[in-house]
């Protein structure tokens, strides 16, 4: 699915979708923020909204 990525590259891209995710949330575009969230769970992440900001794991 990653294609030949390493985790490093592939965790820099995924922090970048989070940081994007919550960018539209806090402008209030849920429609983008939920479509980022489907994109990352595709990919097998799972995300973790906090008090303390936004946490995310692989499946």
């Amino acid at each position: 699915i990653f294609g030949s990525e390493d985790a490093g590259g592939l965790d820099a891209e995924i922090e970048s979708l989070v940081e994007e995710r919550q960018e539209a949330r806090r402008q209030r575009s849920f429609a983008r923020s939920d479509e980022i969230r489907d994109l990352l769970a595709e990919r097998g992440i799972i995300l973790e909204d906090t008090k303390d900001g936004v946490r995310w794991k692989r499946k």
